[in-house]
């Protein structure tokens, strides 16, 4: 039985691949999208797919019978999909038909093999996993970004004009134990909002150290349009906070705006997106993540770009279906579509995204706007990367367990205005991160089907056709991927890789907590951490990937060990299955390493500039990232670090001397960490301070060459500038002439 699907899955291969290549290759061909040129091109490329599969299988008749049948399946979907361009029609044709016989092929062949009942037992287990992982919902909607001629639905901001009303809106921030200096200048950049009527409620929940909230609190009270409340103890987390900012609200308030700590508004924020809700059924309107200081990092810019594939595709295909959701900042949501709601759910980790189906239950519309209106920070390493994506997954599968009967058929679902497209994609959100840890439960099975093989003695055929199909499809679907994602974000090849990178290299987070999750284990919700962190060196930044790496040795282990075996037919195919998912859990150390190492050449980089642009302000006492604003002085009133009546005094210079022990060696001038020792001197360098300051035992070692460096303390965390010696190469110079050369320079 599965011999007759043989060749019309190879045609079926080809016919993707084919209307992939045509998909890439559309920009650049001329010509219209009427249906007859699409039924020509069609019968073009399942003719040429035709051809393809009987030179490799050498079956003519099957394959013009089964060519002749694609086009009649392919006919209606062409017809059908007139909002999408003719190569999105032919792509999305030949993805469903393939689809459709793989499964059926698969089938076939499980019940055909001549295998033991374990092994028989665990392959039939495996099918509904498969089946339940394909990736249809993923591909149409990213195809759609790309390949949709008409939009139904606003996707740009309003024009900014004046109004005769403006409605109040209520601008929520809740924060917890943030750094102060962020949470001000994300208030500092609400004051500036080009709107005249709002108000700021900022709610510090569960902080223990008064030196992070009150600064805050200080601040808010130079306006009177900001109001600050800390609550010593407050349950719900974020949403607790949030609600409790809903008692709070002014009465004339009719909008609700969420605001991130970390997020700077840009000024036309409230007056782009207030316009929207004069149509009454507008029950919110949401904007993207955007980030900020990512340019300059290797590892922020593979995060960013990973962050931005979301909303560059499957927001905008959800918006069209009136099924966008909420994600926590950068929105604004009608009062009275909140209230009737139900408010903030506690009991959720997501509690923003959980909020969008009860909104589109009461019959309200939103709206996702592709424009930038804030910017926020992006985790500065993998470990608070990885645990933002954490409860970003265990929230929908919180979502799914409690709304299922509201995305079920209409005469068995709970009471509701959803309609069904809005139901297939909220449950296709709520499926998604579970899919991720069912498609996880696929390697210990795969394992126990390889086991109970090489146990029996068992090494099943695979028909060339088959592994054929196999390498087509993968690199076919891999290549769409990039391609639609690189034309919907806008973005480089490279920094599409980049995403595609850091997004292996979340599967184990994702998929732990959906499991998680679905068996009911508890998680507690986690802020994400705006801090700068010091370096954690190698060791710990592998740490926190130890399960992946750990992961990885064990399936290496295993595909070693299964080697020996000499693999052939299906065994090997699941070998070669088992290696892919080994570089994808290999991803995440990776990315840790990455992430340290980006750190660190980022303060090296810093060390760089001009010593006047480093240091902190003299007057302001703030981190460069802070002094450089427009708020700055503000922002030191707020803090406490600077009274603007009281003259100010320079801060005493620092020098840095390091240089681990040498007399006469090959000095090697690079970017280097080493182990640095603090000397405060005057004007010149003082090589018997730095020498009396050196640890003994190194003194013991042989003494210290002193090189000069130019420094600050930046939250009391010592950033070095970098040599002022340097060479591309190897130089040989004694201790004597090196250390007179650094004594004689100047101080700075």
């Amino acid at each position: 039985m599965a011999v007759a699907f043989e060749v019309p899955l190879l045609r079926a291969s080809f016919v993707f691949v084919l209307s992939v290549a045509y998909l890439i290759c559309s920009p650049r061909l001329r010509g219209g999208q009427s249906i007859p040129r699409g039924i020509l091109i069609a019968a073009v490329l399942h003719a040429g797919a035709v051809l393809l599969s009987v030179a490799f299988a050498h079956d003519l008749r099957a394959g013009a019978l089964w060519g002749a049948a694609g086009v009649a399946t392919a006919v209606p979907l062409v017809a059908l999909l007139r909002s999408f361009t003719l190569a999105g029609r032919l792509v999305i044709a030949g993805h469903l038909q393939l689809c459709a016989i793989g499964m059926a092929w698969t089938i076939a062949y499980i019940v055909a093999l001549q295998v033991s009942l374990p092994t028989r037992v665990l392959m039939l287990a495996g099918l509904p996993l498969m089946l339940a992982t394909l990736p249809i919902g993923q591909i149409l909607e990213q195809l759609e970004v790309v390949c949709r001629l008409t939009w139904r639905r606003p996707r740009r901001a309003l024009p900014v004009a004046p109004r005769v009303l403006y409605p109040k809106v209520s601008l929520h921030v809740a924060i917890c134990s943030e750094p102060p200096d962020v949470v001000v200048e994300t208030l500092d950049a609400l004051s500036r909002l080009d709107y005249p009527n709002f108000e700021v409620l900022v709610i510090d929940n569960n902080t223990q150290e008064r030196r992070l909230w009150e600064p805050v609190q200080r601040w808010c009270l130079r306006d009177a349009r900001f109001r600050f409340f800390h609550l010593e103890s407050c349950p719900g987390a974020k949403a607790g906070a949030l609600n409790f900012a809903l008692r709070q609200t002014a009465p004339d308030a009719t909008l609700i705006s969420l605001v991130d700590s970390d997020y700077q508004a840009s000024p036309d924020f409230l007056a782009a997106l207030v316009g929207f809700f004069d149509d009454p059924q507008i029950g919110f309107v949401q904007t993207p993540h955007d980030y900020r200081g990512w340019q300059h990092s290797l590892y922020q810019r593979m995060c960013y770009w990973e962050y931005r594939v979301f909303f560059s595709t499957m927001m905008v295909s959800w918006n069209e279906r009136n099924a966008a959701i909420t994600v926590g900042t950068m929105c604004v949501i009608r009062r009275e579509a909140l209230r009737r709601a139900g408010g903030w759910s506690e009991w959720c980790l997501t509690e923003d995204s959980e909020l969008a189906p009860r909104i589109h239950a009461l019959g309200y519309s939103s709206v996702f706007v592709q424009e930038t209106f804030g910017r926020g920070l992006i985790p500065e390493t993998f470990c608070g990367y990885a645990k933002q994506r954490r409860r970003w997954t265990y929230g929908p599968t919180q979502e799914l367990k409690r709304h299922l009967p509201m995305f079920l058929p209409r005469r068995v679902a709970a009471p509701s205005a959803l309609l069904f497209a809005q139901k297939v994609h909220h449950l296709r959100h709520d499926l998604g991160p579970l899919l991720q840890g069912v498609w996880f439960l696929l390697m210990p099975l795969g394992l126990a089907v390889i086991g109970s093989m090489l146990l029996h003695g068992e090494q099943p055929a695979l028909p060339g056709a088959v592994w054929a199909a196999a390498i087509m499809n993968g690199v076919a679907s891999q290549v769409l991927g990039w391609c639609v994602q690189r034309r919907a974000m806008r973005c480089s090849f490279v920094d599409v890789l980049g995403a595609s990178f850091a997004s292996h290299a979340l599967a184990y987070s994702t998929a732990s907590a959906s499991l998680r999750a679905l068996v009911g284990l508890p998680m507690t919700w986690q802020r994400t951490n705006k801090f700068k962190t010091q370096l954690q060196g190698v060791r710990r930044a592998i740490r926190s990937a130890r399960v992946e790496l750990m992961l990885t040795l064990a399936l290496i282990a295993a595909g070693a060990a299964g080697l020996v075996q000499q693999p052939r037919g299906l065994l090997l195919l699941l070998f070669l299955g088992f290696s892919l998912q080994d570089v994808g859990y290999l991803a995440a150390p990776i990315l840790a390493l990455i992430g340290e190492w980006a750190r660190g050449a980022d303060r090296e980089a810093a060390a760089d500039l001009p010593f006047e642009q480093k240091k902190k302000s003299v007057s302001t006492g703030l981190s460069p990232w802070v002094e450089g604003s427009e708020s700055a002085p503000s922002l030191a009133v707020a803090l406490g670090r600077h009274d603007p009546t009281t003259p100010t005094t320079p801060e005493p210079t620092y020098n840095l001397v390091a240089i681990p022990p040498v007399l006469s060696c090959w000095l090697y001038f690079k970017r280097r960490r080493h182990r640095m020792v603090w000397c405060q001197v005057g004007s010149r360098f003082n090589v018997q301070a730095a020498e009396q300051a050196a640890h003994p035992t190194a003194a013991r070692a042989g003494g210290w060459v002193t090189a000069s460096h130019r420094c600050t303390q930046i939250d009391e965390e010592p950033i070095f500038h970098g040599l002022f010696f340097r060479g591309s190469g190897p130089k040989r110079l004694p201790l004597r002439t090196l250390a007179a050369r650094f004594v004689d320079r100047p101080a700075f």
